[in-house]
């Protein structure tokens, strides 16, 4: 783990936490969409997360004042942008950030079907990507994204250059595997 983090324990109350129908009903619908979606052809993949629990781990960061309402939210590799979305539910100013177009508007439809505030916007993480703007931890109160086995060490390194001193990582892992990270300083 790079020097500048550290890992910060998720409660296990915080998989308690209560999750309203209407974010259940939001998350059956899309993944409904995602299905139909993901039988698409053309480029890109698609990796459904947990959002449940994402939606009571960003929760559990409002209620223990480690973020606030109106914080900065970032998705790197949003896909559908559902954990944005449900970001935005919550208060936070949400953005998702997608390298497929397609996964962009799909978004962006899925934000309009809601009435959801959060943007979505073609670009990557990778300052290596040629042609795409690249969206940082920069400002950010905190980050999501959920990565490809073994790329781990790459978002923490690229969070850690760029996040502000106080600044959340959350990584998924997998099923109820969020983990959490701070940057040191804050």
């Amino acid at each position: 783990m790079p020097p500048g983090l550290e890992r910060v324990e998720v409660p296990s109350e915080a998989g308690d936490l209560p999750v309203p129908r209407f974010v259940d009903c939001f998350i059956r619908d899309a993944e409904d969409r995602a299905e139909a979606f993901g039988a698409r052809p053309g480029k890109g993949l698609f990796v459904p997360g947990d959002y449940r629990y994402a939606f009571q781990i960003l929760q559990w960061l409002l209620r223990t004042k480690a973020t606030s309402k109106g914080a900065s939210f970032l998705e790197w590799g949003s896909g559908q942008g559902m954990v944005a979305i449900l970001a935005a539910l919550l208060g936070y100013d949400a953005v998702g950030v997608e390298i497929d177009e397609a996964l962009v508007a799909e978004s962006r439809e899925l934000a309009r079907r809601y009435g959801v505030h959060a943007r979505f916007e073609h670009g990557s993480y990778d300052p290596a990507a040629k042609g795409l703007k690249v969206f940082t931890a920069k400002k950010r109160a905190a980050v999501y994204v959920y990565p490809w086995p073994g790329e781990e060490g790459v978002f923490l390194r690229r969070f850690d250059e760029t996040a502000s001193a106080g600044a959340f990582l959350l990584m998924c892992l997998g099923p109820e595997d969020i983990r959490a990270y701070r940057k040191k300083g804050g």
